[in-house]
């Protein structure tokens, strides 16, 4: 019994060399995430793409004062270098969720791709995952998504705005935790 689409998740550089291979498996469906300064994927021929454009850096947590500190001296940094950083939302959790629900029953293969593919894409993966299995099953995902992608750190940010999402009450972000301290 297939419980969901077959994932792949890898950085821009693996999936750019990926999809140029011959032997590829047909990909149905894409999700690119880039940041002010990385490039989106393309791949002509794919019926469901998903692109996103935040970068792999903290969401502001406003009841965290040492954190919203240490964010805005960031940004003052990279402003002087013409460099904005754009953390995760919830809406991009929800964009990610709508797209997994979309694309729930297609045949082919799904990638997930950032510029590392360690962060934002396995994140992104995990999402997927989750949606598509339902409650209950967070330590699969989480197992799932190491197996495929044993580099794998999932944003926490975009991981915890997909478990409120999803209704999961914390119970994703805590399979997370356990299998990636």
């Amino acid at each position: 019994m297939r419980l969901h689409p077959e994932l792949v998740v890898l950085g821009y550089s693996q999936a750019a060399m990926f999809l140029r291979r011959a032997d590829s498996p047909p990909l149905a469906a894409l999700i690119t995430i880039h940041g002010q300064r990385e490039h989106a994927l393309t791949a002509d021929g794919v019926p469901h793409i998903l692109d996103l454009a935040f970068d792999d850096c903290e969401a502001p947590n406003p009841r965290d004062l040492i954190q919203a500190a240490r964010l805005r001296l960031r940004q003052r940094e990279n402003a002087e270098t013409g460099l904005r950083l754009c953390p995760p939302t919830p809406e991009h959790a929800r964009a990610i969720v709508d797209f997994a629900e979309s694309i729930q029953n297609i045949e082919g293969l799904v990638l997930c791709q950032c510029e590392g593919g360690i962060s934002r894409s396995p994140a992104a993966a995990l999402l997927c995952l989750a949606a598509w299995t339902g409650p209950g099953m967070e330590e699969y995902c989480v197992e799932h998504l190491l197996a495929i992608r044993p580099c794998a750190l999932p944003h926490p940010d975009l991981v915890a705005f997909g478990d409120e999402l999803l209704h999961r009450e914390g119970q994703l972000a805590e399979a997370l935790r356990r299998f990636c301290p």
